[in-house]
Order: C-alpha cells, then structure tokens, then sequence
C-alpha cells in the first residue's frame, strides 16, 4: 500500500466541526481568529498581525511539502474557528504527524479539539493505512501534554533544542503516538470524552 498516493485534501465531517481544505478563501476567517498572542505562545511563530500575515501563512501552508492543511469549520454556524494540518508525511513508513492546531479562544476547552483528533486519527489510521501517527509539543506546553495523554496518545520522549521558535527560543520538544494497535482504545477514548463534551 502507499500511503503517499492517498493523502489528498479531502473533507472530514463531524458532528461539530468539518475539516476542509486549506485555501486562500479562508484567509480572513483565519485571521479574525488567529489574533490572540497567548494562543501561539508554543507554536514556531507568533499570531497574524494583519489580514496580509495571514494570506502568507497560508501560502506557505500551502507550499510546505508533505504537508496537509486544514481550516476548522464550526458546522452550527460555518464559521472558521482555527486550523490543523497532517505534516512530515512519510509515505513509505505509512507515518505522519497531526500538528500546528491552534483554536479561536471562543472553541478552546470545548468538544472541538477532541472531535478534530477523532476525526484526523480515524482517517489517517482506517482510511490512509498509517501504522503511526505522531505528535509533538513545546516543553513548555503542559496544557497540550495533558490533552495528548488524556486521549491516550503514548508519551516517547523529549527532543533536546529541537527547533528555534518564537523569540529565537531553542525549544525542546516532548513527542508522543497514537500507533495502528492502540487505536482502538485511544477511539474509544475519543468518542467517550466528544460525548461528555
């Protein structure tokens, strides 16, 4: 199988969110989001300053290899919440990881962020064959390392400076799996705590 000729852009579903395609059409939604520093403490680069940040974060979304971008679409009011994307795909060990998701405050502590995992780990592991998919995490990042652990991703380990990010910070970065043998605990998981949401 070949993982590579199957992850295209395609639309994924769920009862509160649809993960769409990320396009230039999305840009302004984006941005009336991704404003908020403390939301992009941990991530490589600072939130959008202007409408014109945002078009370029997109199109370097669009341009990074091995990638896969999405936009998150509240379905209630088909408003753009946040982003997601599939990224450092690697089709001929069926891996990929699940990262740079960042929410609008408004969706933060909600079902959202659970119902994208459910919906990105489903696809990537049912659908696309993948027998690993990865995640990783500022150190610093204490919340996302409870969220990870709580939908019973597997911590591996920490990657010491492993990227410069903001501030020309030397960031390390904690690592953690979900593979094809504990999906179907960790599904379980998901689908439990996307009900108590």
């Amino acid at each position: 199988m070949s993982l590579g000729l199957r992850v295209q852009p395609v639309v994924l579903q769920g009862e509160l969110v649809r993960l769409e395609p990320m396009s230039q059409d999305h840009a302004q939604g984006l941005y009336n989001r991704g404003r908020t520093a403390t939301d992009w403490q941990y991530l490589p680069r600072a939130c959008f300053v202007d409408l014109a940040d945002a078009r370029q974060w997109v199109a370097e979304a669009l341009e990074a290899p091995d990638q896969l971008p999405f936009v998150i679409i509240e379905r209630g009011k088909n408003k753009v919440v946040g982003s997601t994307r599939y990224l450092n795909i690697r089709p001929a060990h069926r891996s990929l990881e699940i990262g740079w998701t960042w929410l609008g405050q408004e969706w933060q502590r909600t079902g959202v962020n659970t119902e994208v995992k459910l919906l990105l780990l489903t696809h990537a592991l049912e659908r696309l064959g993948c027998l690993r998919v990865e995640f990783k995490t500022d150190a610093r990042n204490l919340r996302s390392q409870r969220a990870l652990e709580r939908i019973g991703a597997t911590r591996e380990g920490v990657m010491r400076k492993h990227m410069i990010v903001q501030g020309d910070y030397p960031r390390d970065s904690v690592y953690f799996s979900v593979i094809d043998s504990d999906w179907p605990q960790v599904r379980q998981r998901l689908a439990l705590l996307r009900e108590r949401s």
